[in-house]
Order: structure tokens, then C-alpha cells, then sequence
């Protein structure tokens, strides 16, 4: 007679207990990691968007200017960035445009444009706050964009 192999209900039920406990640990922490990429993702996309702007003035040797758009072509005049923004060069013809945040991610900014000059300057200090969905604890974001052009990025809380 052949001898049967295979799991007993207790082995099983064990098994089920030890997953379930495990998933209860790593689900919250797995969300949290996504969020932080989506913030990181969505804040690095905007500072490189500004350090190009950056590197274009300086290129062209004239003023550029990146400003919040909604139809990617022509700037909206909101301060409403998380829709999107393009790149006028001097004669306000499209250099690039940048599509709107993906989900429902808020960035507002203290300007609705920003202007680089042949040096590399940018004609105000400009702050960007970058808000994930079901955003807590710091996984917020923080461009800061100072007079001499250059731009970071710090985490802030939600």
C-alpha cells in the first residue's frame, strides 16, 4: 500500500497564522515606501525641470522662463504647478513642457513663473510644496529654488 504524503490541518494553520502575521508588519511599512517614492519621484521630476530652465538661460545666454501650465504650451498664470509647466525661451516659443503630476498630488508654489537670466539666476527665491495623497508624517516635499538659481529639494512634514 502506498503511503499518502501532504500537510496536516494543524501545519496549515500554522502557516496561515505565520503569514498573516507577517503581512500585518510589512503592508504599513510597504505603504509608506511607496509614498516615499511617489513624493521623491514627483519632487525630483520638478528639480529637474528647474535645472534644466537653468541650464538653457545660461545656454542661450538670454532670460527663460518656466511658469505653471495647463494645456502644456502657454503659461496659466496659476500657482498651481501640479498640472504642469513648460519652458518659454526668449521669444516665448516652447523649449519643453512637462505633463501634470500623476494621482492627485498638490504642488503649489509661491509664484506662477520663474525667470532665469543669461547667468544662471533666478529673478526671486520661489518655494514649491509638494503634497502626496493620504500624505502623513514627512514624507511631504519641499523645493526651494534661491536668487542665484539653484534648487533643493528637503522632505517636510505632510
Amino acid at each position: 500500500m502506498k503511503k499518502l504524503r501532504g500537510f496536516t490541518l494543524i501545519e496549515l494553520m500554522v502557516t496561515l497564522a505565520v503569514a498573516a502575521i507577517v503581512l500585518s508588519v510589512a503592508v504599513p511599512g510597504m505603504r509608506s515606501f511607496v509614498q516615499n517614492n511617489k513624493a521623491a519621484s514627483q519632487s525630483n521630476k520638478l528639480l529637474g525641470s528647474l535645472n534644466f530652465a537653468r541650464s538653457k538661460a545660461v545656454h542661450f545666454g538670454r532670460t527663460v522662463t518656466l511658469c505653471s501650465s495647463t494645456d502644456t504650451a502657454t503659461c496659466s498664470g496659476s500657482n498651481n504647478w501640479a498640472t504642469g509647466w513648460v519652458l518659454l525661451d526668449p521669444s516665448n516659443a516652447v523649449v519643453q513642457s512637462w505633463e501634470s503630476l500623476s494621482g492627485t498630488s498638490t504642488l503649489t508654489a509661491t509664484a506662477s513663473s520663474i525667470t532665469y537670466n543669461g547667468l544662471g539666476g533666478a529673478g526671486a527665491a520661489t518655494t514649491f510644496t509638494l503634497v502626496i495623497p493620504d500624505c502623513n508624517g514627512d514624507l511631504g516635499r519641499t523645493v526651494s529654488l534661491t536668487t542665484t538659481g539653484r534648487a533643493e529639494v528637503t522632505k517636510n512634514n505632510c
